[in-house]
């Protein structure tokens, strides 16, 4: 993805492609993994906090970003797939953060998520699971060798 996927997505959701939303969208695209709203603000340090705050929830609204994981106060932002709408997000997956490097990452299960409870209608179920991730594993294998 790049700065013209990001003009053209932030066009077809009906906003405008302004720089900060564009910063902001390359800044979250560059950390690779969910990032958390600490981390947004020291690289958009240049914007006002009312202005990001104003943009992570209009990018939210309008499904182009999501809530990945929360935990002492702190939200951790990422980049919706190609699935997400403006009508509707598509996040069928399981958001995983490392105990060790503390990365939030999205991971797509290995089979469907399904629960179902009886005389509830379900409308979003949300998973987080906390773990090692596969490079931290790996470091720890290598460390031991």
């Amino acid at each position: 993805m790049d700065s013209q996927y990001f003009k053209d997505l932030l066009h077809n959701r009906g906003l405008k492609a302004t720089g900060s939303r564009l910063n902001l969208l390359l800044e979250m695209q560059m950390h690779e993994t969910a990032m958390p709203y600490s981390a947004i603000q020291k690289a958009m340090k240049s914007v006002d906090r009312v202005t990001l705050y104003r943009n992570l929830e209009s990018l939210k609204k309008l499904g182009i970003i999501h809530k990945a994981f929360q935990e002492n106060n702190e939200i951790y932002y990422a980049i919706c797939g190609k699935k997400c709408s403006k009508a509707h997000h598509n996040h069928e997956h399981i958001h995983f953060k490392c105990v060790t490097c503390e990365a939030v990452t999205c991971e797509e299960p290995s089979s469907p998520v399904e629960i179902l409870i009886s005389d509830f209608e379900i409308h979003k179920i949300l998973i987080s699971v906390e773990g090692v991730c596969k490079v931290c594993k790996e470091k720890t294998v290598a460390k031991e060798c």
